[in-house]
């Protein structure tokens, strides 16, 4: 490469450095160019790891990557040193190199580090490029998918650098790399992306009153006017028709995961009633509109209350796409993690006086059945038994629940017996950083040596408790740890004649379905989750539909209550016996169906995983359930629901490994099957 070349690299890198405001914590050196295109011979012996379809060679200078239609999912080839040895790179800051889109369709792109310890353990980034666009994609160890802090690969050892290309083609695809090298100074830290900084409120901390920062430029007004007062205590509104007050934030978007609710204290300064209302929003989605409980007359003082819960429930309405949502005028789609800002309204020729507004959770008054019957008229309860009584107040009985199962899921976790607490009448998953075989099992290959660094406790009744139609019901209390990832959900069951493989138990076709019915990304804050139906398989026919939007109320322990109502064509899920959302359609799940409690790390939109936070006591990091118990109506019930004949061992769900054997999970004994007849007979004859 000549002089020439690496001096105009190391301009772009520096330039780049710059225009991405880089947290410069070492002195630069030269970059280290890892491939050399104009020696091929080498070029070809670096080359590892290339799909069946991908082809990689030196040509005028760059890397022509040729990627033919089909095959993998992620088509891609790396890049190792000559010798094959890992890298030592800790002398720099990033890996970087220019991507050139030289097809004819626009795709996506990444660029992975590995560490020597297997593809769990790497750091990407990705970008999309239209035909002939350009750009430098950069990997800092340790961050990773906008750089974000990641912790998985070490500077000073890494294996090959791979590129990759998003999903399969229908025509051949090529891209080149260019100047493929290590860069920036040494412990580099990725610069603060504005769109993603927050203004975190704490739980009853004031956005405008006492002890809060706030500048009368965070004021603007539509046909009104809004001014602080001499002692800067108060804000003084007043309304024409049709008027509003909008109130920013003071510099960046709010994130108001520590409530569930915005309340703002007013005084009434006119001479006649006024009714107050206040509106949150997040750019274009808002909360609905929310006005005082009664009229304040002149001089009275009041609150108002607007919730982040939304008056009408989601309506699940299935689109074109693989992921649809609900019907417009239900659920809402507010994101409580990016508030832009706050509305007032008066009505026409109303004035008053703000003094405080802050960020709020209210609790939840559950009625007195919860818990106790499900969520149908009470002339009705009588038609109802319940099937499922699990109060977690002694050892879990293995003949009911599995504590292990595979991973399928972030990849860094393993499942621990020791991780299930059952204790003063609940059970715990108890997530932490601790090195340990995934399920307990020394002989296990998955991960690292059969290891993983992070832990966690597990239940599901696969192969041991079923149910098809009824009531489903828990009380539970969420993480706050950042990154993690739990969930209360359902998955097909079709008993132990379709064989032990989870693909076809388990299977989503063939009326099979997901419910997840509380599903959490601890980064949103205790009180939003996410809330789903998957069917059709996980393939390219895959559909699903739901809210992610689903905002509760927690009760005084800090518990949620969350439920399902699964009838045929029908299934609705509750808060607190308050309905979140339906789907009413034929294709509601019609099969047997087993129940999990699980926690793993990550999601599609959480914060990372932060060791600091597992290792504080003062960090929630565990999934707490109290009860979980299951009605099912006399009309529906079915013989295969219940509890199913089994010896008590635990099963997997993989088709690749089985505690049991096929032949031993087909051939149940007569005690097996005489005990489970014993245990669903005593349900019913309560």
């Amino acid at each position: 490469m000549s002089i020439r070349t690496i001096t105009t690299t190391l301009a772009a890198a520096a330039a780049l450095c710059a225009a991405t405001g880089l947290a410069q914590t070492g002195t630069a050196t030269a970059p280290k160019f890892l491939v050399d295109p104009n020696k091929p011979a080498e070029v070809a012996k670096q080359v590892v790891n290339a799909q069946g379809n991908v082809t990689v060679k030196a040509e005028g200078g760059k890397l022509v990557y040729t990627v033919q239609p089909g095959g993998n999912d992620w088509p891609g080839a790396a890049i190792q040193a000559p010798d094959g040895k890992p890298w030592d790179l800790s002398r720099w800051g990033h890996v970087s190199a220019k991507i050139t889109n030289t097809s004819n369709e626009k795709f996506g792109i990444g660029m992975r580090l590995d560490a020597p310890t297997g593809w769990q353990d790497t750091n990407t980034e990705q970008t999309w490029l239209d035909p002939g666009q350009s750009t430098i994609l950069k990997v800092i160890p340790g961050y990773q998918y906008g750089f974000q802090k990641a912790g998985k690969v070490s500077a000073n050892s890494i294996q090959c650098v791979l590129f990759f290309l998003h999903g399969k083609g229908n025509a051949v695809r090529t891209f080149t790399v260019e100047d493929l090298c290590a860069s920036g100074p040494a412990g580099e830290k990725p610069p603060a992306d504005p769109n993603s900084l927050r203004e975190t409120p704490a739980k009853n901390e004031n956005l405008f009153g006492r002890g809060a920062r706030f500048d009368a430029k965070q004021l603007r007004t539509n046909k009104a006017t809004a001014e602080l007062t001499a002692d800067k205590a108060k804000i003084a509104v007043a309304f024409e028709d049709g008027g509003w007050v909008g109130i920013n934030p003071f510099q960046y978007p709010w994130n108001f995961k520590w409530g569930n609710a915005v309340q703002m204290t007013v005084k009434n300064t006119g001479t006649t009633p006024v009714t107050p209302k206040l509106q949150a929003a997040s750019g274009n989605d808002r909360t609905d509109v929310t006005g005082s409980d009664a009229p304040l007359a002149p001089g009275a003082v009041g609150t108002v209350t607007v919730s982040f819960i939304p008056r009408n429930p989601w309506v699940a309405e299935v689109g074109a796409g693989v992921h649809s949502g609900h019907r417009a005028g239900t659920g809402t789609k507010f994101e409580n993690t990016r508030v832009t800002g706050l509305f007032v309204y008066g009505d026409a020729g109303s004035k008053f006086e703000i003094g405080e507004i802050k960020l709020v959770a209210t609790v939840a008054n559950p009625p007195a059945w919860l818990g106790k019957q499900p969520p149908v008229p009470q002339d009705e309860w009588k038609n109802w038994t319940q099937t499922m009584n699990e109060n977690f107040d002694k050892p879990l009985d293995p003949k009911v629940w599995n504590v292990h199962t595979d991973n399928f899921w972030d990849k860094r976790t393993h499942f621990s017996a020791k991780n299930n607490i059952v204790k003063n009448g609940t059970m715990t998953l108890k997530y932490e950083k601790r090195r340990g075989f995934h399920n307990d099992d020394p002989n296990e290959t998955w991960g690292d040596k059969g290891q993983t660094d992070y832990v966690c406790g597990h239940a599901d009744t696969y192969g041991k408790w079923t149910q098809r139609y009824g009531y489903f019901e828990a009380r539970m209390k969420l993480p706050t740890a950042n990154g993690l990832w739990p969930a209360f959900w359902t998955m097909p069951d079709r008993g132990i004649a379709r064989g032990p493989e989870q693909w076809r138990r388990a299977a989503t076709e063939n009326g099979g379905m997901e419910f997840d019915i509380m599903e959490h990304l601890s980064g949103w804050g205790p009180y939003r989750f996410n809330q789903g139906f998957h069917w059709d398989g996980y393939g390219a026919g895959h559909k699903a539909v739901g809210s992610t939007w689903a905002y509760v109320e927690a009760d005084k322990d800090d518990f949620i209550t969350i439920g399902m109502l699964w009838l045929p064509g029908l299934a609705i899920y509750y808060s607190n016996g308050r309905e979140l959302g339906r789907w009413e359609s034929e294709r509601v799940c019609n099969v047997q169906s087993m129940v999990f409690f699980y926690m793993v790390s990550g999601g599609w939109a959480n914060t990372p995983l932060d060791d600091d936070e597992l290792a504080d006591p003062k960090v929630n990091s565990d999934f707490v359930i109290d009860y979980f118990r299951v009605w099912q109506r006399n009309d529906l019930r079915s013989d295969a629901d219940g509890y199913q004949p089994n010896d008590g061992r635990w099963r997997l769900q993989s088709n690749a490994t089985e505690t049991h054997t096929p032949e031993l999970l087909l051939r149940v004994t007569d005690a097996m099957r005489e005990e489970a007849k014993r245990r669903n007979d005593a349900v019913w004859k309560k």
